[in-house]
């Protein structure tokens, strides 16, 4: 099924006048390293251009830094000698709606499980923690609600096992294999729970940088996260996969429209969100 602009517009969560920030999604984000620290920002940039309430970055203190600098309305939770535990504390504390987790990780990926299954909670997973879960060819815990697993076809074909994808079935046979929502980033994105599979013909090729997944991820963490009290949970998951990834695209065409798709960056796109959502929702 593909993904239309009426479709989008029939379910975009709106946001109510009386409504306040404790009930438009909370979302803990647990990503970003030396190298990468940017990642984290995009993702926390994404999360509030798409309407989340609350959002809270847990990172080491260079990352941290760096966010505050770009989105001082984020909470920060500077991790330093006990990560972990420090992780574990805020969970309990901040009550999250779901987790966004793995962008820009690198080693503290490795804690992916132990975080996932100490939370219990909804989570989008991406980069660094889908590399992980790869290699230790490792069962997802249950949680409150479904996992989003948002891989590029590289990732993908490590999740599967296969050399040789087949596109329009992969997003499918991981979403069996795991009993996740499962989104395979490509030219046409394919989101599919396993019966059902949407697609997503929007975006351009300028989306072939770094960054562009950060901020998708941050996307659809915001909508599942506004979602997860007005719909099954599944069909959030579901929904919000599908409608995160039309955003995104979108955003970027408008983007490609006064740059063009040699010069766009994630942060172009991330910057036409607002522009998007008043065009596909007037």
């Amino acid at each position: 099924m593909k993904i239309t602009k009426k479709f989008f517009k029939l379910n975009f969560p709106k946001i109510k006048k009386d409504s306040y920030k404790n009930i438009n999604g909370k979302i803990l984000i647990i990503a970003g390293s030396k190298t990468m620290q940017g990642a984290a920002v995009l993702n926390v940039l994404g999360a509030y251009f798409s309407g989340a309430g609350m959002v809270a970055l847990a990172s080491i203190p260079e990352v941290i830094k760096a966010n505050v600098c770009t989105v001082p309305q984020a909470l920060v939770l500077p991790l330093e000698k006990n990560q972990i535990v420090e992780i574990k504390k805020y969970i309990k504390t901040f009550k999250p709606d779901i987790l966004l987790i793995g962008s820009g990780l690198a080693e503290m990926a490795k804690h992916t499980l132990e975080i996932l299954d100490f939370a219990k909670l909804p989570a989008v997973i991406d980069a660094s923690s889908l590399t992980f879960l790869a290699s230790k060819n490792a069962k997802l815990p249950k949680a409150g609600g479904p996992y989003i697993l948002t891989p590029h076809i590289g990732e993908m074909k490590k999740l599967l096992k296969q050399k040789d994808l087949n596109i329009k079935n992969a997003a499918k046979e991981l979403a069996q294999k795991t009993g996740a929502i499962c989104l395979l980033k490509g030219p046409v994105t394919y989101i599919s729970n396993g019966v059902k599979t949407y697609e997503s013909r929007v975006g351009n090729c300028g989306l072939a940088k770094a960054g562009s997944g950060d901020v998708l991820g941050g996307i659809i963490s915001a909508l599942y996260a506004r979602m997860l009290n007005t719909h099954d949970l599944e069909k959030a998951a579901f929904t919000a996969a599908a409608l995160g990834c039309y955003l995104h695209g979108f955003s970027a065409d408008l983007a490609a429209e006064e740059i063009g798709k040699i010069s766009l960056l994630a942060t172009d796109v991330v910057h036409k969100i607002p522009s998007a959502l008043k065009k596909l929702l007037k």
